[in-house]
């Protein structure tokens, strides 16, 4: 859950919930009232918010000053604090109710001498006389009302405790949150910048060996790069673009490649999807490192040679099998340890976790088989690409 202002939103349930205490003697008194067919007993009413109001500057004094004193950490002058906030409830509540003690409250309603039924003696007014040995009657101890309010008291500031906490773990999560996908967008961005240079620098040398054996092909080749150059600078800065926009870039280089290598022992195929390509996004340039490889390591102009290329959707997941020929030994730590697929890796590891599949083979030491199948996103609303 997102808390855009946790202040506000503690505060709210903070004034939802006292208003529902201060509220409730109104709401009692009105009850009666209409039960009864009587006037609105404000005396009562105002009794019983002189109750409520200790509880509510409790409340005040834990919510702003002391609390303040727990979010810096400083945990023994927080508790402390609220014993002393207790001890101070509880003196003011002994006292208070001691000046408003039954015996006084009786004394100030008794009905006069000659209106008291016959027989009823008026109880003796003020402090009670010393026994006959001369000592007064022993206190009783402290009241039970008394031990109800402190027991209230402190389950009150144990709530206001745990909503705190509760509202900072969530802004602690948050924060970390933020962090994270700070860290894993700068991670993405750092090893996409190292895509562009490592693709270009191979598209040059393709080139480079081009213009001095066919210069209207070189030309051609120059033009086509151009446009692979716009969507590596442009589609891939986005956090993510439309299958028909990688489809195109994906077909784009293949025929780049024809044009690089015309001779009849290679042989070079591309299956691409047709259907609902502007609907299904994904993340730019996953597959460019992929086929980058098979090209750069299955073409032989001496042997037979090929390359087959084929992306298509199945179970809602988008499936890349590309299969090139082997010419030359692979490193010793496999052909995953080039910079373009261990980017690649790195990439799907940050972008899926553990949702994405890479399986690298290589068969009888003449085929090299990749095969990569990822999530996609599917929009039904936006058109993009066209």
């Amino acid at each position: 859950m997102k808390i855009f202002n946790t202040r506000s939103y503690v505060w709210l349930i903070y004034a939802i919930l006292w208003g529902m205490v201060w509220g409730y003697p109104v709401l009692t008194a009105l009850v009666i009232a209409v039960r009864a067919g009587t006037a609105v007993s404000w005396g009562g009413v105002f009794h019983d918010w002189i109750g409520i109001f200790p509880f509510f500057l409790l409340f005040l004094l834990h919510r702003l000053p002391v609390h303040f004193l727990l979010m810096r950490y400083r945990v023994r002058v927080y508790i402390l604090s609220v014993m002393a906030l207790l001890c101070l409830f509880g003196f003011c509540r002994y006292y208070s109710d001691t000046e408003r003690s039954p015996a006084s409250h009786m004394q100030e309603h008794r009905m006069p001498p000659h209106e008291q039924p016959p027989g009823e003696r008026p109880e003796p007014s003020g402090p009670r006389p010393p026994r006959p040995d001369g000592h007064r009657p022993a206190p009783e101890g402290l009241p039970k009302p008394l031990l109800l309010d402190l027991v209230i008291a402190a389950l009150m500031l144990g709530f206001d405790l745990a909503i705190a906490l509760l509202f900072r773990y969530q802004d602690e999560q948050e924060k970390a949150r933020r962090l994270e996908t700070e860290h894993l967008r700068y991670e993405l961005e750092h090893l996409k910048a190292q895509v562009n240079p490592h693709f270009f620098m191979n598209m040059l040398n393709n080139i480079h060996g081009m213009v001095e054996l066919d210069p209207v092909k070189a030309q051609e080749m120059i033009m086509e790069l151009s446009k692979l150059m716009r969507y590596v600078l442009y589609e891939g800065a986005k956090p993510r673009t439309s299958l028909y926009m990688e489809t195109g870039f994906i077909s784009n280089y293949v025929e780049l490649m024809r044009k690089r290598y015309p001779s009849r022992k290679v042989h070079i195929s591309l299956e691409l999807p047709e259907e609902n390509r502007e609907r299904i996004f994904l993340p730019p340039l996953l597959f460019i490192s992929i086929i980058e490889n098979a090209f750069k390591h299955g073409i032989s102009y001496q042997s037979p040679s090929f390359v087959e290329i084929r992306l298509f959707m199945e179970k809602k997941k988008l499936h890349l099998d590309c299969t090139n020929s082997i010419h030359r030994r692979p490193p010793k730590e496999g052909r995953a340890g080039g910079v373009g697929l261990s980017n690649l890796r790195q990439r799907l590891q940050l972008l899926y976790g553990d949702g994405f599949t890479l399986d690298i083979t290589e068969k009888d030491g003449k085929t090299y088989q990749v095969k990569l199948i990822i999530p996609y996103e599917y929009d039904t609303d936006t058109m993009h690409g066209r």
